[in-house]
């Protein structure tokens, strides 16, 4: 503790009811958590109600406020608690620090005085619990770099510089050689290539300015203690004290085994997860982390965002406070798939699934026709609005059209323009009902064969249907029958959900109906919930709602009111899937392709036959 801080200690007129009121608090949050009953009367013993490791209060701290009290005592600062203990030689002792602290003493930081409790007993350890086996494949190198080192590559580093330039998303500017973002938790950099963090992927096709020169001296050391990789791609991250890092593991697929992270200007705790393993290790400042094996494949690592951290010391557990902490973390970008040992969290084996037509209809009949059929009623209250697109597509259709509507829905377009004759169709028992009851002309059946004649209708829509097909020759088989039951020269519109939800510098509305945060639309490929499909034995992806799409194949939630949630099987098309789809059917031409607030969306024409 300072000398400043000593003189921060201030003495401040007892509240007695106040006290009370604090007292009786602590008694039954003391019982409860440790079955450690208080006392009215004096014991050797004292809880300090509201001066815990919690609380930020340092051991140094209330060691300044006790020793020039009294001589001997033992101080026990449980981690994860707002208290503390103190026992005392004698209960002449423990008055004595009792009347001095107790409403009286303010610690700088703290919002009011300490307040305290005699208690029968304390607990007999710090209840410090930190696992000091490292997570298999973890190497911590500590001074691997000098300190005139250290402040060479902080100050290359200009993070105000690229404030007053930029705004807050990520961008390139080659005028400083890096690509630089700003996310919720941290700032970073990237050089090398960029790292994506809406898919977690890297392009390694598209390198951007590469390591700095001045940064190759790591490479030496790093070829000293045989970690021999070139290093291609290099993040840098700035975190200011409170911030953090969510528990992730780095995507496999993008880089190599070995991971490399140097810790610059403040040290911090980085948690490290498997299943019901937690493994706390401090990194101090200067310090190379290297992560391979499975601690790089299978173990998720994070940095909790506070202010301070939990260490342990000769005396026992004390609170750190943190820094602004620059990482250096240095990685190989990977070319092709991950075959890595670990299944369980790769993202190359769960891309793997393959789909075949049984297979589709029974993960559809589940997980689409099933679900619909549950959540119709209030499927169809959410769906009330047009799309602006899609009414200017049906306004530009001439008089006496024959318009078909293929997965229809509640009917939100079988409705007005009385110039049009509109029909629809869909799967869903419960929507074409609502459909009936609005008196639209309406039949239920399956979009891979409707019940219509060839060249049949002038007209048609297939608006966010063929994205719940499963398999690429079921989703050209429907867009084929819509094709096959218009007339010659006749036109449809189909919309899918697009896998990019930002484009052209915009986010869908999808995603921003539920962004709270710059980086709430990013996942990482270990935050990623999955679903095991007994009907296909195939296991895929829960989508988080209001996020970019990492997979082609999702199981999308639906909430009802109640509460109860529903899974539905999505494909999310990326950019020039649907255009590739449509060029396979030889009777069509395709008059316009454009994106519309997170679907690609295609305009169809018929082709006339020749003689």
């Amino acid at each position: 503790m300072s000398a400043s801080d000593k003189t921060n200690i201030t003495i401040i007129e007892r509240d007695d009811r106040k006290s009370v009121r604090k007292q009786k608090r602590a008694y039954h949050r003391l019982f409860r958590d440790m079955n450690i009953k208080c006392t009215e009367h004096p014991t050797q013993h004292l809880m300090i109600c509201n001066g815990g490791l919690v609380t930020g209060i340092k051991r140094e701290t209330l060691q300044c406020v006790l020793d020039p009290l009294i001589s001997k005592y033992t101080l026990t600062m449980p981690t994860g608690k707002t208290y503390c203990f103190v026992t005392c030689n004698s209960k002449e002792d423990a008055t004595c620090v009792y009347n001095y602290i107790h409403g009286r003493i303010k610690l700088p930081g703290q919002n009011g005085p300490l307040y305290v409790c005699y208690t029968e007993r304390v607990p007999i350890t710090d209840y410090f619990v930190s696992d000091s086996a490292f997570p298999p494949g973890l190497t911590l190198i500590e001074n691997f770099i000098t300190e005139e080192q250290e402040k060479m590559l902080l100050e290359t580093v200009d993070w105000d510089k690229c404030k007053n330039v930029i705004d807050l998303q990520s961008i390139s500017w080659d005028q400083y050689g890096t690509v630089w973002s700003q996310l919720k938790y941290r700032d970073v950099k990237h050089f090398g290539y960029e790292f994506e963090y809406g898919t977690n992927l890297v392009n390694p096709d598209k390198p951007i300015v590469p390591i700095p020169q001045e940064y190759k001296f790591l490479q030496t050391l790093f070829d000293k203690h045989g970690h021999k990789y070139t290093y291609d791609q290099l993040t840098v991250n700035r975190y200011l004290p409170g911030q953090g890092i969510p528990p992730h593991i780095d995507t496999h697929s993008v880089f190599e085994d070995t991971i490399l992270s140097l810790s610059l200007g403040s040290m911090c705790i980085m948690n490290f997860i498997k299943e019901d393993k937690r493994i706390e290790i401090l990194l101090p400042t200067r310090s190379l982390l290297i992560m391979t094996g499975e601690a790089r494949y299978a173990w998720k690592h994070s940095i909790s965002p506070r202010y301070d951290d939990v260490i342990k010391t000769e005396n026992g557990p004390t609170t750190q406070e943190r820094g602004i902490r620059v990482s250096f973390t240095f990685r190989k970008v990977r070319r092709g798939e991950c075959y890595c040992d670990f299944k369980d969290y790769c993202d190359t084996a769960r891309r793997e699934i393959f789909i075949d037509d049984k297979m589709a209809s029974g993960l559809e009949n589940s997980y689409v026709h099933k679900v619909y059929e549950e959540i119709s009623n209030h499927f169809s209250e959410t769906r009330c609005k047009r799309w602006p697109c899609v009414t200017k597509f049906l306004k530009s259709l001439e008089k006496g059209t024959l318009l078909l509507d293929v997965g229809c829905g509640n009917g939100k377009y079988l409705n007005g323009n009385q110039n049009v004759f509109k029909m629809g169709c869909d799967y869903n028992s419960g929507l074409i009902d609502i459909c009936r009851k609005r008196n639209f002309e309406v039949i239920q059946c399956n979009c891979l064969y409707l019940p219509y004649k060839d060249d049949s209708v002038d007209a048609a829509i297939s608006i966010a249907v063929i994205h719940h097909l499963s398999s690429d020759e079921r989703r050209l088989r429907a867009i084929s029958e819509i094709v096959r039951v218009l007339r010659p020269k006749g036109r449809c519109l189909i919309y899918v959900w697009a896998m990019e939800q930002h484009r052209n510098s915009k986010d869908s509305l999808y995603v921003k109906s539920g962004k709270k945060s710059k980086e709430s639309e990013n996942i990482n490929e270990s935050e990623i919930n999955y679903e095991k499909i007994s009907e296909c034995n195939i296991t895929l992806p829960i989508h988080k709602n209001r996020t970019v799409f990492p997979r082609s194949d999702m199981l999308v939630p639906w909430t009802k009111k109640s509460g109860e949630r529903f899974l539905r099987y999505y494909h999310v098309f990326r950019d020039g899937e649907l255009v590739k789809l449509c060029t396979k059917i030889p009777s069509v031409s395709i008059k316009q392709v454009y994106y519309d607030e997170g679907n690609w969306c295609v305009i169809l024409e018929k082709c006339v036959e020749r003689l």
